[in-house]
């Protein structure tokens, strides 16, 4: 099993020596800690846990690759790995994270609390690292920005079954079709129809997000929720670059949306405001009535 760790702490050698054997259930001698500059022919190359570690400039100071041979028994996934290690080391601990973003990580402190953290990477031959936010305060990082991220919240899996019947009903629309094909349907990137259906998800996304009271976070960044509000401007404005019959699908499919839209929202002019969202948003009344509206549920800065 592979580890890859960044501490925020610079660790000592018999400190990682000591945590991993803690954690990892075997004894400091089956250990072998080794700076990936240093001198390797000193290696305990027999050892059943390997660490490698090497220094790094930034917000971060170490970086571990921790190798765990299968002669050992527990082998915990990297998650409680990174909690116990924390635990054991007194050092805020940073992970990478599933989703396919390079500045995607989750942090966990030697109390336990687990968070998502920003971590960016700087371009130098020898990268410097900066903790640039984090989703939950961290005593030990004060500097650092608390906000929700919204690249995080764009990976989630959000159902649109809105979106895939307009998606289906298009498609048999197409099919019954004689003769040259109507351009008002022609389903390629860049075309209305394909606009249609990227702006209508998005708009969904957030819609069926706002319906379950903003799960699972019970957060949602601004950012996206301005986002889905421009999306939903694309809409009222795509219909008449669409033929007739795929413009009718589409107003029926954007007409579901804005009535569970109305649901969960309330007539207000100046929830921009409060909301601390920048731009030229001063006059509503130039914004269509999607904009005119606040969530019921405010999503942002909750905890």
């Amino acid at each position: 099993m592979t580890y890859n760790f960044f501490t925020v702490d610079r660790l000592q050698p018999s400190r990682m020596y000591d945590a991993l054997a803690s954690c990892l259930r075997v004894e400091p001698s089956a250990v072998d800690v080794a700076d990936v500059d240093g001198d390797q022919d000193a290696r305990n190359w027999d050892a059943v846990v390997l660490c490698d570690y090497s220094y790094v400039p930034g917000d971060v100071s170490l970086a571990l690759d921790i190798f765990a041979q299968e002669a050992v028994p527990n082998q915990p996934g990297e998650a409680d790995l990174a909690r116990d290690f924390a635990a054991a080391a007194q050092t805020v601990v940073l992970y990478p994270a599933a989703e396919q973003i390079p500045s995607a990580y989750w942090l966990v402190t030697p109390a336990g609390l687990v968070t998502r953290a920003r971590l960016m990477a700087s371009d130098d031959e020898r990268p410097a690292y900066s903790i640039d936010a984090v989703e939950d305060a961290v005593p030990q990082l004060p500097h650092v920005r608390v906000m929700q991220l919204p690249e995080i919240v764009r990976e989630r899996h959000v159902a649109t079954p809105t979106t895939a019947d307009f998606s289906l009903a298009v498609d048999a629309l197409r099919q019954t079709q004689d003769g040259p094909a109507d351009p008002g349907i022609i389903d390629e990137p860049g075309t209305p129809l394909y606009h249609s259906r990227i702006y209508l998800a998005e708009w969904e996304r957030m819609v069926r997000v706002m319906e379950s009271d903003w799960r699972p976070a019970g957060r949602y960044p601004t950012e996206l929720y301005c986002e889905a509000l421009r999306a939903r401007d694309y809409l009222a404005q795509l219909p008449a670059k669409l033929s007739k019959p795929a413009a009718t699908l589409l107003h029926k499919a954007v007409e579901q949306l804005d009535e569970e839209f109305r649901k969960h929202t309330d007539l207000d002019d100046a929830w921009v405001i409060e909301a601390g969202i920048s731009g030229n948003l001063a006059n509503m009344e130039e914004y269509g009535w999607w904009w005119r509206r606040k969530p019921l549920i405010l999503p942002w800065g909750r905890k």
